[in-house]
């Protein structure tokens, strides 16, 4: 007499099935879970302060144009950062000077500023990147490590003219959008406005 079952699998082949599923399920378990996980950038060092800075004048002339590559040095304790331009003034003076020649010096009225104009570069240094057919130049960032970091920029004027200067015997520096501005004394005649370049890396005043 035949035994028949429900199925066509024998208790011995229904019984190993269920064991291998078993086994199946704990390895699935056991296999680690790989997440991909991208590399975060380090984050940008903080614009500079004007705390941080250290100014240094390196006067420079020639063919009747007055210049000063300034260095500046990040004297703090931490990386920054400068990009763009930096803050200049120069006061003319409202008074006349005795010891130049009265026909040399044109006396300003008080609050007297030259005008200061933003310029690319000069053949006193500046940026000297690629410019796109727009004009339009993302200027560079410039990282200071603590203590040694160096940038650089120039002002340049005309010094020279037919007819009477301004003088002025200051200058004032700073960072845009800071109130704050560092003085050196410094005696120029100031025949034109002044061209102020970017800041640039390094001691050159071109990020050479």
């Amino acid at each position: 007499m035949r035994t028949h079952t429900t199925s066509g699998y024998s208790r011995a082949s229904v019984r190993r099935t269920v064991i291998s599923l078993l086994l199946a399920g704990v390895l699935v378990i056991a296999v680690p879970v790989s997440v991909e996980r991208r590399a975060e950038a380090s984050p940008r060092p903080k614009a500079c302060s004007l705390s941080a800075l250290h100014f240094t004048l390196q006067p420079n002339g020639g063919l009747g144009h007055g210049w000063y590559q300034i260095l500046v040095r990040n004297v703090g304790s931490l990386t920054c950062s400068l990009t763009g331009y930096p803050r200049v003034r120069v006061p003319l003076d409202d008074h006349v000077d005795r010891s130049v020649q009265r026909s040399f010096q044109r006396v300003m009225p008080p609050g007297s500023f030259a005008p200061v104009n933003d310029m690319l570069n000069s053949y006193a240094g500046g940026y000297n990147g690629p410019v796109p057919a727009s004009g339009h130049v993302a200027l560079p960032v410039t990282d200071l490590i603590p203590r040694s970091g160096v940038a650089s920029f120039t002002i340049e004027w005309a010094e020279i003219s037919p007819k009477a200067c301004p003088i002025s015997q200051i200058l004032e520096l700073g960072l845009t959008g800071s109130a704050q501005l560092r003085i050196r004394h410094q005696f120029n005649f100031v025949c034109s406005s002044v061209e102020v370049t970017p800041f640039v890396r390094g001691a050159t005043g071109s990020g050479r």
